[in-house]
């Protein structure tokens, strides 16, 4: 049953955004949130995720990925030593956004904030799942990029032998990694500068098709 919920779910976000467009914000984090299949199609040091069909991966480096859609780059960023060491976090709505809100579920928790930017374009972040995602995008497709990220995040597996073993040789706790997953961007100036510094993307590359289960 799972199987089919999650399959649905990522079917009316890749070949439905009319749909999407129709779901309120909650209905669509809840949905990807509860989705709960394991699939996957990226496997990296310590864990692995699924990448849905329409989005690429063009860029990672120490638990920072860059990824693109046919229109926005998305910057993620996993963060296994907070998942390792099962730190917890809470968020406060902030009301002077377009959106903000903690998210949980069974399996996780988090939260979601849009905030409005310049040129009627909107600083979506979302964190969930010991991991972040960050883009900007027009009001229009608020909701879809919401349903790419909450699809990725949910379905971020951790591998804990593999992690355990980096934390034991000190691989990881040597790392300066300054992205605190818990602390909310400061400016989207972050993510812009981050995007500058990973994105290799050639316009000409063709997206792949990704939808597939291994």
């Amino acid at each position: 049953m799972k199987r089919i919920l999650f399959l649905v779910f990522v079917l009316l976000m890749i070949g439905g955004c009319s749909t999407i467009k129709e779901e309120s914000i909650e209905k669509i984090l809840n949905d990807g949130m509860n989705s709960q299949l394991e699939i996957t199609n990226v496997y990296r040091t310590g864990y692995k995720y699924y990448l849905p069909k329409g989005i690429k991966n063009i860029n990672n480096q120490d638990y920072n990925e860059i990824l693109y859609s046919s229109k926005y780059p998305f910057y993620l960023y996993v963060d296994v030593v907070s998942y390792y060491n099962k730190v917890q976090m809470d968020y406060k709505k902030n009301e002077a956004y377009y959106y903000s809100s903690p998210i949980s579920s069974s399996d996780g928790f988090g939260y979601v904030q849009v905030k409005s930017l310049a040129n009627h374009k909107y600083f979506v972040e979302i964190m969930y799942n010991y991991a972040k995602i960050e883009v900007i995008v027009t009001e229009e497709d608020i909701k879809e990029s919401l349903a790419y990220a909450i699809a990725i995040l949910e379905s971020i597996t951790y591998n804990d032998t593999v992690l355990g073993s980096l934390m034991g040789d000190n691989v990881l706790n040597s790392n300066e990694l300054e992205f605190n997953i818990f602390e909310t961007a400061k400016s989207e100036s972050n993510y812009l500068e981050l995007v500058e510094q990973y994105d290799q993307y050639n316009d000409n590359d063709e997206v792949p098709d990704m939808y597939f289960i291994k």
